[in-house]
């Protein structure tokens, strides 16, 4: 049996325990001795369960055997899968919210300890890059944002969105064996449409980076008539490209616990050499004639990677490299 945390609901170990065992049974009297509470009060816990989806069968003197989990993405089963990281971790789990970006700035600001991580099945405000919105309906998808206190110098934070996205997609490859690649600054693709987004906000002092935010929105389960109109065509999700409907609730702790390993790496940097390696593999627009938009100014040519600090590079007709530190890329014409 695995340890209880002081920071696990009685309902957390319950749901751990069963999923640890499978088919099998996991003994009442083992529970209760492992929550110091009382039989009775073991049942009582999984009449709450069963009131939020769990079914659950109680045999007498063999205990209980989970039967069905809920497949929308679930508080416990989360929660149950973070503690296994063997870290604390600060999760804020909400049914809906207005961003969960905004969640999570709200929560630093009134001193929430790090890293915290801002969990949604549905944002009624969510945002994306440039204040756009992002269309975030209750549809099976994964909204989060992670907050950090990295104490950093500002010019260390220029590559994290980048490396931040080439985890993710490196992790959906690992755990739902689709092609994803990132898009320059902050767009995940599949197969020319959009799968994903990030959004990276922080408050800079002049020497340091007080805290950071980075917000994550992944198609998982939704579908072409999710979207609206005006989207459907350029947007995919993982079920759309595998054929089938994904397991939300073992993807969602693979993805928080890929992005904090991901981000001590990067605080510890110790980071570079990985981030070459999974960018030349990973990279959307590499080769492909693009252009990119810098405020009034249209610059045409061909993605050329990137450089040591994130910045975009673009070879134009006449052979000259732009770096582009901002802006907004289109794609002319697809690779052949």
């Amino acid at each position: 049996m695995t340890a209880r945390s002081p920071q696990d609901s009685p309902e957390v170990v319950i749901v751990r325990e069963l999923l640890a065992a499978g088919d099998g049974f996991v003994s009442g009297s083992t529970l209760a001795e492992m929550l110091g509470m009382s039989r009775v009060a073991i049942w009582a816990h999984m009449e709450k369960l069963r009131t939020l989806g769990y079914e659950v069968e109680a045999v007498r003197r063999r205990g209980y055997r989970l039967l069905k989990r809920p497949d929308t993405l679930d508080e416990m089963q989360l929660r149950a899968a973070l503690a296994s990281l063997g870290r604390p971790i600060h999760l804020s789990f909400h049914a809906a919210v207005d961003s969960t970006n905004s969640e999570a700035e709200r929560q630093l600001a009134s001193g929430a300890e790090t890293p915290l991580v801002v969990v949604a099945r549905q944002q009624e405000r969510g945002r994306g890059r440039l204040g756009r919105r992002w269309v975030s309906g209750d549809h099976g998808n994964l909204y989060l944002s992670f907050a950090f206190r990295p104490d950093l110098r500002p010019a260390r934070m220029q590559d994290f969105t980048l490396w931040m996205g080439v985890n993710v997609c490196d992790a959906l490859a690992n755990t739902c064996r689709i092609d994803a690649a990132v898009k320059w600054p902050n767009d995940i693709f599949h197969s020319g449409r959009k799968l994903g987004g990030m959004l990276t906000e922080a408050r800079i002092d002049a020497d340091h980076t007080r805290d950071v935010i980075f917000g994550l929105g992944l198609n998982i389960n939704s579908q072409r008539h999710d979207w609206p109109d005006d989207i459907a065509p350029r947007t995919t999700s993982v079920a759309e490209a595998l054929g089938q409907k994904v397991d939300i609730n073992r993807v969602a702790p693979t993805i928080v616990a890929r992005v904090l390993k991901a981000f001590d790496t990067f605080v510890a940097d110790e980071y570079r050499d990985t981030f070459i390696q999974l960018w030349t593999r990973l990279d959307y627009l590499k080769g492909r004639r693009i252009a990119v938009l810098f405020g009034q100014e249209r610059v045409e040519g061909t993605a050329d990677g990137i450089d040591s600090t994130g910045a975009l590079r673009l070879r134009d007709d006449a052979g000259r490299l732009h770096r582009c530190l901002a802006g907004d890329v289109t794609i002319e014409k697809p690779l052949v």
